[in-house]
């Protein structure tokens, strides 16, 4: 789960840097299905394997079926496209906002409401 954690915001900002506005809804929702459908099945899976054998031996496959998925992003991070390059200072000196989001420095605590 934690490299779950990590691999889907990472694929979710790629996917929205090199998928047309005009695409990006269907495919973000094909990803989404067949995430949700992976996991169904996957996690199916593991539940029996781990209820034959034993629970370390599901960790252990559902580890190693993570490891597999990473020489994919290796491949894909070769390819060099255009998500794969950090482009002015976003992330050097300062916070890097979502695309379309201005940067936020400081929130203020009263926003001038009167709470008297």
């Amino acid at each position: 789960m934690v490299s779950v954690g990590v691999i889907t915001p990472v694929k979710q900002a790629y996917l929205h840097q090199v998928i047309p506005s005009s695409q990006r809804a269907t495919v973000i929702s094909f990803d989404s299905l067949l995430a949700s459908g992976g996991s169904m099945l996957g996690q199916s899976g593991l539940g029996y394997l781990s209820q034959e054998r034993s629970l370390g031996t599901g960790y252990i496959t559902g580890g190693l079926v993570t490891l597999f998925a990473l020489p994919f992003f290796g491949l894909l991070r070769k390819l060099g496209g255009a998500g794969d390059h950090i482009i002015g200072k976003a992330g050097k000196k300062s916070v890097c906002p979502a695309q379309g989001l201005p940067p936020i420095s400081a929130v203020e605590s009263d926003a001038g409401i009167n709470y008297s």
